[in-house]
């Protein structure tokens, strides 16, 4: 019986080995690089569900005797049951390393300098980045994460490797030439104390951030932010409006519940942040905010109730507002571009 545990287990660890090799070995030829190439190899080095295809087929048709197919059988299994195990040693063991090597490297030298710098060049200030570079907007994009900049690199797009944390990094990168700095790093603790740091050092700076959540948002005005723009508002309340588009609201009456509940939030931020400022640390969101809080969402409904906005009238005004739109649509198209 152990006879045949230790073979099994030799045979598992045998194939996992030979395809990883295999596997490796195109990885190398294909130009898969660093983390990707392990990554490559391990996902891939079980046997698959198709061994278990072919050993029945094989003992069908005679071409192995049963008792060899189903130890074979337990081996590809076996391989199978291992496969989580090589995902958690890539994240937990090989990962950490090459991201280590990458980050040790030294921050690249700034040979340029933008009327804005990007602090971050993640999913959020990429997208900035690239909003202004097509208006000829002169930028300087900082990214802490070596692979990140690398990727932004191969697409074309101009990013330096280093933390923007760092005072010595913001000097080498020209902070004192800057205009507007972006925040939209990751961490965000590290994002509120860039945001005193320059306040504090370069006051002719405008700071501009990306807040997570409406407590790290409070947290940046706090440390002296000029503009906080939380990641999830605008996409949530366009998501909110799809659904009652899919609802049957009528599009007009949609964009005007929209612009009413984003406007009275945006008149009750500062009694928010006063609530979030006033309350003891741990206890910033107490009854009070609570309350303050269902005001603004309540109030929110008002105009549906004032307007007595019934569908059938919410179809006739979003006729009537369809019909302005089309006969003033250069007037309107023009006053966007003046804009």
């Amino acid at each position: 019986m152990f006879n045949d545990f230790f073979v099994i287990i030799g045979l598992t660890l045998g194939v996992m080995l030979l395809k990883a090799a295999v596997l490796y070995g195109l990885a190398i030829i294909f130009k898969i690089r660093d983390s990707a190439r392990w990554l490559f190899t391990l996902s891939l080095a079980q046997a698959g569900e198709f061994g278990f295809v072919l050993l029945s087929f094989s003992v069908q048709n005679h071409v192995l005797p049963n008792d060899i197919a189903q130890t074979l059988s337990l081996v590809v299994a076996l391989s199978m049951f291992l496969t989580p195990g090589l995902f958690i040693l890539f994240d937990k063991v090989i990962l950490p390393r090459y991201e280590k090597q990458s980050n040790d490297r030294e921050a690249d030298t700034v040979d340029e300098r933008g009327t804005v710098m990007i602090a971050g060049m993640g999913r959020f200030g990429q997208i900035v980045n690239r909003l202004l570079v097509a208006n000829e907007v002169k930028t300087v994009a900082l990214d802490v994460r070596a692979d990140q900049v690398d990727n932004m690199r191969q697409i074309g797009t101009k990013a330096f490797f280093g933390d923007a944390s760092k005072p010595d990094i913001l000097h080498t990168a020209g902070i004192e030439e800057t205009k507007l700095l972006v925040v939209a790093i990751d961490n965000q603790e590290a994002s509120i104390e860039l945001v005193k740091y320059v306040k504090h050092t370069y006051p002719h700076v405008k700071i501009l951030t990306r807040a997570f959540d409406r407590g790290h948002g409070y947290q940046l005005r706090q440390a002296g932010a000029d503009y906080i723009e939380s990641e999830t508002y605008h996409s949530a309340l366009e998501l909110g409006a799809k659904t009652m588009n899919c609802l049957g609201f009528h599009p007009f009456f949609v964009e005007q519940q929209k612009a009413t509940y984003k406007s009275i939030e945006d008149k009750q931020s500062d009694r928010l942040y006063e609530g979030w400022k006033g309350g003891a640390e741990g206890e910033r969101f107490d009854n009070n905010y609570r309350d303050l809080f269902i005001e603004l969402e309540g109030s929110s409904a008002t105009p549906c109730k004032s307007t007595a906005m019934t569908s059938t009238r919410a179809n006739a005004a979003g006729h009537r507002h369809q019909k302005a739109m089309q006969t003033s649509s250069k007037n309107s198209l023009l006053g966007l571009v003046t804009c």
